[in-house]
């Protein structure tokens, strides 16, 4: 009987050596999961930081585009104004420049005139 007593004895000793070894192994393995995760959220909060950085940027060159959009804008407006203006000038430089055609062609003839009459008086 003390020889069923001992291998009895000798498997609940060898049970508890197994289960302080599973529970060492089981231990090393929570310490490299909580080491990973640890690691992980780490990570995971840089991404996160530069998520929030890339989304300030993407903020901040949105406001400079509107702006620059504003500028192109009123910009625009016063190339218009001063082609407008332009325009307009050149015009009026036509309407003068015709009015003056206009005049010499009718002023010609009195200079013709006036130059014959000269000629005339010379030549008595």
């Amino acid at each position: 009987m003390q020889g069923n007593s001992i291998i009895k004895h000798m498997s609940e000793r060898e049970l508890v050596r197994e289960l302080k070894e599973t529970i060492k192994d089981l231990s090393k393995d929570r310490d490299i999961a909580e080491s990973s995760l640890k690691q992980k959220e780490s990570r995971i909060k840089q991404v996160l930081i530069k998520l929030e950085h890339a989304t300030s940027d993407v903020q901040s060159l949105g406001h400079k585009i509107g702006e620059q959009n504003k500028e192109i804008s009123n910009l625009q407006i016063k190339l218009e104004t001063k082609e407008r203006l332009l325009n307009e000038a050149l015009e009026k430089i036509r309407e003068l420049k015709n009015e003056s055609t206009e005049d010499d062609t009718q002023d010609q003839p009195e200079v013709e005139q006036e130059q014959q009459d000269q000629e005339q008086q010379e030549q008595e």
